[in-house]
C-alpha cells in the first residue's frame, strides 16, 4: 500500500530499539485531511502527534514506527499500551448530522494499514486497541459510542474469540458485580476483552482496596496456576499479595509487570 512520509521534525521522541506490541486506533476530532495533519505537527510543538494519519485518498505518516509519537499518553491506565510500546494511527473525519464520524473508506484503508503493521511487527489482534481501551478517553468516538462498529473492526481484522467454560463463569462473575450485560456465551471475544479493561482490578497503597467475588475468581484462576495470592488465599480482597501473585503470573506469561488485570491478563488467566 502507498504510504506518503512527511515526518514531523519535533512532535515526538526517539525510540531507542523499542518493542512494538500494540496499535492504538484514534480519530482526529476534527474535520480534516492526512495532509493538513501533517502539516500542523511538521514544525510547531504541540504535545501530541501520531504515526499514521488516514483519510479518503491517503495515508501520511508523521512519525518513523521506531520513534515514539505522543498518541496515548494518560495520568491512568487501563491496559498495558502505552506511547513507548505502541503505534498510533489517527482515522480522519467528516460531519453527518452535525456529528464526527468516519467514512467506510477511511475504515477500510485503515484496516488494511492495521493488518500490515500487525504482520510487520507480529502483533496479534487482541493487542490493537481504541484510545479508549488505553485511557478511557472518548476516541474514536463512532467506535466508542457504538460498540459494534468496534467489534466489525476486530472481526476484520482477524478477531478470532476463543471458548470454554471458564469464560462463562467468569462472564457470570463479571454481570454480577458490575452489571456490565456480557452475553453468557462462552466466548472470550471483543465484548468480554473490552469489559475487561473497563472493569480491571489494581491495587494501589493508600487508597481502598477492591472487594468482591471478580477478585475472587481471579485470585482462584491465580492458585490454579500455580501462583499463591498469601497466606488468606481467595479471600475476594485484590491487596498486596494478590497484587504480587498477577505480577508474578504477568512476568512468567511475558506480559508488562504492572500488577494490573485488564484485557491481556484475564485471557491468559482464563485460557
Amino acid at each position: 500500500m502507498q504510504i506518503i512520509k512527511d515526518l514531523t521534525n519535533i512532535n515526538y521522541s526517539k525510540g531507542n530499539n523499542r518493542k512494538i506490541k500494540y496499535i492504538v486506533i484514534h480519530y482526529v476530532g476534527a474535520v480534516s485531511t492526512a495532509r493538513n495533519n501533517a502539516s500542523y505537527f511538521k514544525n510547531t510543538y504541540r504535545g501530541a502527534s501520531a504515526h499514521y494519519f488516514v483519510d479518503d485518498n491517503e495515508i501520511v505518516q508523521v512519525v518513523e514506527d521506531k520513534d515514539v509519537s505522543w498518541h496515548c499518553g494518560a495520568d491512568k491506565y487501563y491496559c498495558e499500551a502505552r506511547n513507548s510500546n505502541s503505534i498510533g494511527i489517527e482515522m480522519c473525519c467528516y460531519k453527518k448530522n452535525g456529528k464526527l464520524d468516519i467514512s467506510n473508506k477511511i475504515v477500510d484503508k485503515t484496516i488494511e494499514l492495521v493488518k500490515e503493521l500487525m504482520k510487520k511487527y507480529n502483533i496479534d489482534v487482541n493487542h490493537v486497541v481504541r484510545h479508549y481501551d488505553v485511557s478511557h478517553k472518548v476516541c474514536p468516538a463512532p467506535f466508542v459510542n457504538d460498540e459494534n462498529r468496534w467489534n466489525e473492526f476486530k472481526k476484520r481484522l482477524g478477531q478470532a474469540p476463543f471458548k470454554n467454560t471458564t469464560v462463562l463463569e467468569w462472564q457470570k462473575v463479571m454481570n454480577k458485580c458490575y452489571g456490565c450485560e456480557l452475553a453468557e456465551d462462552n466466548s472470550y471475544g471483543p465484548d468480554s476483552r473490552a469489559k475487561a479493561n473497563n472493569y480491571y482490578l489494581y491495587y494501589e497503597k493508600g487508597k481502598s482496596v477492591i472487594v468482591n467475588d471478580h477478585v475472587k475468581f481471579i485470585q482462584n484462576r491465580l492458585i490454579k496456576k500455580g501462583f499463591s495470592c498469601g497466606e488468606s488465599g481467595a479471600d475476594k480482597s485484590y491487596g498486596p499479595d494478590t497484587r504480587d501473585a498477577v505480577k508474578a503470573f504477568q512476568k512468567a506469561n511475558g506480559l508488562e509487570v504492572d500488577g494490573y488485570v485488564g484485557a491481556e491478563t484475564t485471557e491468559l488467566l482464563l485460557k
